[in-house]
């Protein structure tokens, strides 16, 4: 009769599966792994598509506008462009520009001209402003103001815009001009249209506001023109 010990091996045999493995716990851990590493290698698959489709694609290229806007190039833009975008300019500051410009270039005397004007003709293009130069040093323009002791005085009247060009602006105005003539003092009154075109630039540390003064011209103005333009209230541009 068997002992108790071998009819008690003989159960445990008996109750195994039919395809018992020995090792199935390193088995079943390597076949976890095996699945991860097919994971893992999708993914790294799936991001070098990626990458590679990114890759292939034009860099997107932003263009930051002389007034600040930021227009993404080769993407069309929503809706229409009135005049203003289409230049590339705000028309309220173009005005300011301007405006700072007459203040500084019409508004003068023998204490501050060099001051004044050395700010107006930093305003302008490097050709407009040599230009400037030689037309003043050839009517001797600064020595008469300290020989006459000549005081300007700007009062701007009117400012348009100039219908032929979006850059450009026809501005009415009166310059007192006070100076002496033989140890009397004579205030002359000039009613001119001044006609001020811009040109903009890329804003830099040298030119923040993008603007430079490309051509200036004066002319009077005479007739009813002249006397209404007169008799007209200041548009706060006086920088005495």
């Amino acid at each position: 009769m068997p002992n108790a010990k071998t009819i008690t091996n003989d159960s445990d045999i008996a109750a195994r599966p039919k395809y018992y493995e020995p090792y199935g716990v390193e088995i079943a851990s390597g076949n976890r792994a095996w699945v991860l590493a097919a994971l893992m290698s999708a993914v790294a698959l799936l991001s070098l598509a990626m990458l590679f489709f990114v890759r292939m694609q034009p860099p997107t290229i932003i263009r930051i506008g002389p007034t600040g806007e930021a227009v993404v190039l080769g993407k069309p833009g929503s809706g229409t462009q009135n005049n203003s975008a289409a230049s590339g300019r705000d028309a309220f500051l173009d005005q300011a520009f301007v405006k700072r410009f007459l203040a500084n270039y019409l508004n003068y005397s023998p204490a501050n001209v060099d001051d004044r004007w050395a700010s107006s003709l930093n305003m302008m293009t490097r050709n407009r402003r040599n230009e400037t130069l030689k037309a003043l040093a050839a009517d001797n323009t600064r020595g008469k103001i300290d020989e006459e002791q000549i005081q300007s005085v700007f009062h701007l009247r009117e400012i348009d815009p100039d219908p032929s060009d979006p850059l450009a602006f026809l501005i009415y105005g009166v310059k007192d001009v006070h100076h002496l003539t033989n140890g009397t003092e004579v205030t002359d009154h000039f009613v001119n249209e001044y006609r001020v075109r811009l040109i903009a630039d890329r804003r830099s540390d040298v030119n923040p506001d993008g603007l430079w003064i490309a051509d200036y011209s004066e002319r009077p103005i005479d007739g009813e023109r002249r006397d209404r333009i007169l008799a007209a209230i200041d548009r706060e541009i006086t920088n005495q």
